[in-house]
């Protein structure tokens, strides 16, 4: 579906936090999260969009960091839900969690009521995934340290990539 003119656009390099939350808002926010979930145009408002990637001098950046960043965003807008577009856990090239959502609000406000995050959005299995890169990121940079390029890739192709 092609963005509307009124659709706001943010991009976060991990290093930044919007300032358009509203703390009143977040004491009292929750919000589903859902991957890839097509909803018809006449059903929802896109309140927004955001990107997370990697700028080379990223530090704080897991995947928790970043879904933590998308929810604020999208309670600070009224989101009903967020959709993640696309997403990227960390690999040998960026040690970010890199990915896209969008922000919708349902035109039919009982819509909203009971909506439910995907599974793999579950607390303790993002914090599970963040502490998985953040071990195998350090073991690849321990690698390419002590081994140069070639000693990185070796340990990042023997360690278990996130997600697997």
């Amino acid at each position: 579906r092609p963005p509307s003119r009124k659709h706001a656009t943010r991009i976060t390099r991990c290093s930044e936090v919007s300032n358009n939350v509203d703390p009143k808002k977040l004491q009292k926010c929750v919000i589903a999260i859902q991957s890839n979930t097509n909803h018809l145009e006449a059903e929802v408002e896109v309140l927004g969009t955001l990107s997370a990637y990697d700028t080379g001098l990223s530090v704080e950046c897991d995947e928790a960091y970043v879904l933590d960043i998308f929810c604020k965003e999208a309670c600070a807008l009224g989101a009903d839900l967020i959709i993640v577009t696309e997403e990227k856990q960390p690999d040998f090239w960026s040690t970010c969690f890199r990915a896209k959502a969008e922000f919708v609000r349902f035109k039919d406000r009982s819509r909203a009521n009971g909506l439910l995050s995907d599974a793999k959005y579950a607390p303790k299995l993002i914090i599970d995934r963040s502490a998985k890169a953040k071990r195998r990121t350090r073991a690849i940079i321990a690698g390419s340290v002590f081994g140069g390029l070639l000693g990185g890739l070796i340990v990042a192709a023997t360690i278990e990539p996130v997600g697997k």
